[in-house]
């Protein structure tokens, strides 16, 4: 009997678009942080106020989390960093590696919803400072039949991460 190849999506190198307008640079960051990850080029371009987007960041492994973790606390130009639209996958990473965020804020996250009534699952961004810093999980309406959904996680081992911001 053949053997089925049960391979998951192909990885998706690292790569990263930079933004530049007075004041702020916005690094929004593509694919998967891994050993290829190399930001050697990127520290160098850094300075003063900057924003990392993270939406599109979908897996991060080991290596990836040590390249990942040196970068952030190197970056000896940047006078403030925060990090936005923070994927469940970095989520995940802010709560179980010390030092994830370096010294960035936390400005918003995806977190995971589900919509009790027609089971529709959605990613839906949430505003830290609109929360008021604290653990305070936001309501959505259903974007399939405009339901209140429910926080599909465990409240308490998503957000700890807040606890240190």
């Amino acid at each position: 009997m053949p053997s089925a190849d049960v391979r998951g999506p192909e990885p998706v190198a690292l790569s990263w678009r930079i933004k530049e307008r007075p004041g702020m640079t916005t690094v929004e960051f593509v694919g998967e942080i891994d050993e290829n990850a190399d930001f050697v080029e990127l520290r160098r371009r850094l300075r003063g106020a900057v924003a990392f987007q993270l939406a599109e960041v979908r897996r991060i492994n080991s290596c990836g989390v040590r390249e990942w973790v040196n970068f952030v606390r190197d970056l000896p130009h940047v006078t403030d960093l925060s990090f936005s639209h923070c994927s469940p996958a970095i989520v995940t990473q802010l709560n179980m590696i010390y030092n994830f965020r370096g010294n960035a804020r936390i400005r918003s996250f995806y977190a995971p919803y589900v919509c009790e009534k027609c089971g529709q699952e959605e990613e839906k961004l949430v505003d830290v400072s609109a929360q008021g810093g604290g653990q305070v999980i936001p309501s959505f309406a259903c974007s399939q039949c405009g339901a209140t959904m429910e926080f599909d996680d465990l409240p308490e081992r998503y957000l700890s991460f807040l606890a240190e911001s």
